[in-house]
């Protein structure tokens, strides 16, 4: 495997984690959770700040999603 292939594994294992997480913090499945993330632009962002979001302890980017949600007009 490639450097290149491993940080892409790497950064899709730990996007998956950040939306099962998120779901589980709504008392709702990632099936359900997933597609308003990606309406509401915040896969774009986890994908763009990634270097810096997959650092951050998991509550804290919990709290970056439900504001980057609450600001683009979202809800869950």
């Amino acid at each position: 495997m490639s450097q290149q292939e491993h940080n892409n594994a790497s950064k899709a294992y730990w996007l998956s984690f950040a939306v099962s997480r998120y779901a589980k913090s709504k008392n709702l499945t990632p099936d359900i959770v997933f597609p308003k993330l990606r309406e509401f632009g915040i896969m774009d962002f986890l994908d763009k700040h990634y270097e810096t979001e997959h650092l951050e302890n998991i509550m804290y980017v919990i709290e970056d999603m439900d504001m980057i949600l609450k600001r683009n007009g979202g809800s869950l």
